[in-house]
């Protein structure tokens, strides 16, 4: 709000006071009046500037996307990522033949625009007046504009972002990893540059994801008394488990990255290790009924997807569990993962009767082949 009079005052001070002149201070000076003539890109300069193209769309696009989440987050609304992407593309294909400098969201001006009362794409739209009036009319009257002043407007409306600093703790008490992922983020593009630090922040997130899919664990699931539900054995005081059988819970996308990790929990539990020999216990998981297991339900509700390398794994988990008598059941596959599974060949080991819709059903199937060999529940005190 006190935008306006601060760049009428400055730039009176400036005039009258000679301080251009006297004290070296950097002016706005003359701004080009009118709209350059409108003009074909020329495509000769493509294979010069494509590889500054590149980061500078993701950058500006980047930016342009964080800034409308956080403000639709802060006033509760729903932005579509794809319909800014279009935006953005539209945008820049238009003012590319008036040389225009690639278009982006400013921190500074939508701060500064928000302090303002914008609520609408109005605000927008008289902006867009308010510069083209300059651009036609109004550019001589800006010539004493001391650039500090310009600064001073830029860094007062940034002031929410700094403010975000005081979100940290609460950070760091909600996700340490997160905390992590902000902290190494903001250190490069500080140290680096926008583009630069984006690409860390990015590229840091994603093996912080990739390190919680190989820390996780597998879960073996116990019956709650009374009850139909199937519950994690660490999790419960008392749970009821059937000696030979086995209910576990993989909630983790199954890939490269995952595999070995699979095959070392699955076969600590089944007791597949080389030569018949138990494999060594994985870390952080519970002892077992040391009862052999002859059915195995294995939950897929937490794999998400998986891929060829992962599929394979299954496909070569059942051959295993076929050659030493163990019945392999699958429950909860969602589609594409199923798929993926079909077409690495686990279909070929694995009968469309070893496929269930649910844990309940494929513990109650399992129930029904173990009742046949006389076994009976057990309580196990957890």
């Amino acid at each position: 709000m006190w935008c306006l009079p601060q760049v009428l005052l400055a730039s009176v001070l400036c005039f009258t006071s000679s301080l251009d002149t006297k004290y070296n201070v950097q002016i706005v000076g003359l701004l080009p009046e009118g709209f350059p003539q409108p003009l074909l890109p020329s495509l000769a300069e493509l294979p010069r500037i494509l590889a500054d193209s590149l980061p500078i769309a993701l950058v500006t696009f980047a930016v342009s996307a964080s800034l409308a989440s956080m403000y639709a987050d802060k006033y509760s609304y729903t932005i579509d990522p794809n319909q800014e992407l279009l935006a953005h593309g539209v945008s820049n294909l238009i003012s590319s033949f008036f040389s225009c400098f690639p278009n982006s969201a400013s921190l500074a001006t939508t701060s500064l625009l928000v302090d303002a009362g914008g609520n609408t794409q109005l605000a927008g739209l008289f902006s867009c007046i308010v510069v083209l009036l300059v651009l036609l009319w109004l550019g001589p009257f800006f010539y004493y504009l001391p650039k500090a002043v310009l600064a001073c407007i830029n860094i007062s409306s940034m002031r929410q972002m700094f403010f975000q600093m005081q979100e940290l703790p609460q950070l760091w008490h909600i996700s340490r990893m997160d905390f992590a992922v902000w902290i190494v983020t903001w250190v490069a593009v500080v140290t680096l540059n926008v583009d630069l630090g984006l690409a860390v922040g990015v590229i840091f997130s994603m093996m912080t994801v990739v390190c919680r899919t190989q820390r996780v664990q597998c879960l073996a699931l116990g019956l709650a008394e009374g009850t139909e539900l199937y519950r994690p054995l660490r999790e419960s005081h008392r749970l009821l488990q059937v000696p030979g059988l086995c209910i576990l819970r993989y909630p983790t996308p199954l890939y490269f990255g995952t595999r070995g990790n699979f095959r070392r929990i699955l076969e600590w539990h089944l007791g597949l290790g080389e030569g018949g020999k138990a494999s060594p216990k994985p870390g952080n998981l519970p002892d077992t009924v040391a009862e052999p297991v002859r059915v195995v339900v294995l939950d897929f509700s937490g794999v998400t997807f998986a891929d060829a390398a992962g599929a394979r794994e299954v496909a070569q988990l059942a051959s295993r569990c076929r050659d030493v008598g163990i019945h392999l059941l699958l429950a909860q596959c969602n589609a594409s993962v199923l798929e993926t599974l079909a077409r690495a060949g686990v279909l070929d080991r694995v009968t469309p009767q070893q496929l269930f819709v649910s844990v309940q059903d494929a513990a109650a199937h399992a129930l029904e082949k173990l009742e046949l060999t006389g076994s009976t529940i057990c309580t196990v005190w957890i």
